[in-house]
Formats: C-alpha cells, structure tokens, sequence
C-alpha cells in the first residue's frame, strides 16, 4: 500500500500517487509475507526490506511475520533528507522498537539540496559533465516535483548559507547530516557524473558535523518543516510564492 507522495492519511486512497493496491487489512500482510517466505524456502533471499511505508505498515508486517514464522524485515526504504523529515516520527519509533534500520533515497531531493538549481550560484555550473538544461527538475519537471516546491528552494536557501559557514559544499552538508543520523545505517544515492561520485565519497568521509550546525539545521527544520511534502492540497504548494527548481532565474 504506497504511502509516500501526501504527507497525511485518507481511508479512502485521496492523495496518493498511485490508487491503492489493497486496503492494509490482515489478508493483507498475510498474502505478502507468505510470498516472501515462498522465496526465504526456496534459499533465493537471506533477508528482505520495506519501502515508502508508515509506522502501521511497519508494526503489521513485523507482526505478521512472527504469526507465520517468517524473519522480519530489517531495512525501510523511506524518502529522507534535510526538506523531508517525516521518517524521524512514528515510523522510526516503529523501527527503532522492531529492529530495522533506515536506507534512505531522495538525500538530495533530485539534486536540489546540492544548489544547483539556484542558476545564479556557484553550484548551477560546478559539473562541466552535466549541464543545467540537463538535470532532472529541469528536463523532466514533472518527476518528483515535490523535491522543488517553493517552499522546499526557501529551505535549501537556507541550508545553502549554513553550509557555507561551516566551509561544506551544500551537497556535503546534505550527504553527511543523512548519514550521521541515527535513524539511518547508510543511504542510496544515485549518481550520473564522476564528480557527483567525487562528491558523494568525500561526504563519506566526514565523521562528523559540529553540534553548532546541528542545532543550526534544527531551527532550519522547525522553521520550515518538511517543504518537500505537501499535507493535504498539492496544487497550492506548486503555486506557494516563491520560485520552484524546474523555473530558471531571470
């Protein structure tokens, strides 16, 4: 039952990118994790993960899988990143009290996070490799959107002027918060260029961030909550003032 995309429930599937596939009853669960034992019998899997899930979704699977003796999930797949917090509530608590650990995707929003989609800043032309024109919010500005809603390049403004200040790349900021999170093990990312794979090892490699900027980011984050997602009408968050990644500046 997808859940990412709306930040809030609706019973009857309102918000959703995709009409539910089932209702999130028992038979529910019981089909999917008797298919997944099908596969732990037949030695094809040593161990399966969750995605784009919620606190209920995660509590029932592993519930489900304790009735019929089948291993837990260990890992969710969830949309995480400095614009989009909503993992650390309940679902995290959920996985904290069963035992998976977080993979996250979206760390850089569709390459928002890295500041590239300012085209005056420094960051719009850094990637001889990977023109502007190129990149994913604006070659195909329909894609995950979300990522560069106004309220979301605000943010990442934000950001931006912080990773500055503690001499970080805006990418490195975003990489490194992500990994050092305890919430998350480590994180997907999707590169297309070999300097965004440059960028991406030397975020690695940073064990650390000062507790200043961490409680910097936090009045970031309590100041613009979750900008990537919108709660209940998607339209009015495309149309909020401000610019979005997929407009270039004049």
């Amino acid at each position: 039952m997808p859940i990412f995309g709306c930040a809030s429930f609706f019973p009857d599937g309102k918000n959703r990118p995709f009409k539910f596939m089932n209702k999130g009853e028992l038979t529910d669960f019981d089909a999917s994790v008797l298919a997944v034992k099908k596969l732990f019998d037949a030695g094809l899997i040593k161990h399966w993960g969750l995605s784009n899930e919620n606190a209920y979704g995660v509590t029932m699977f592993c519930l489900t899988c304790d009735k019929h003796n089948v291993p837990r999930p260990v890992c969710v797949q969830n949309d995480y990143s400095l614009l989009n917090r909503t993992y650390e509530s309940d679902t995290y608590e959920a996985c904290h009290r069963f035992g998976l650990v977080g993979i996250p995707y979206g760390v850089l929003c569709g390459g928002v996070l890295t500041g590239k989609y300012f085209d005056k800043s420094e960051f719009a032309t850094k990637d001889p490799d990977r023109p502007l024109a190129e990149c994913r919010h604006r070659s195909r500005s329909d894609f995950q959107p979300r990522y560069g809603m106004p309220a979301a390049m605000k943010a990442t403004e934000k950001y931006m002027a912080l990773a500055k200040k503690y001499g970080l790349t805006p990418a490195e900021l975003a990489i490194a918060f992500a990994l050092r999170q305890p919430c998350n093990t480590c994180v997907i990312s999707g590169t297309t260029t070999v300097r965004q794979v440059e960028e991406w090892v030397g975020a690695s490699k940073i064990e650390s961030l000062p507790e200043e900027l961490l409680l910097e980011i936090d009045g970031v984050h309590e100041e613009c909550r979750n900008p990537s997602m919108y709660y209940v009408n998607k339209d009015a968050c495309m149309k909020a003032e401000g610019r979005s990644a997929s407009t270039p500046e004049e």
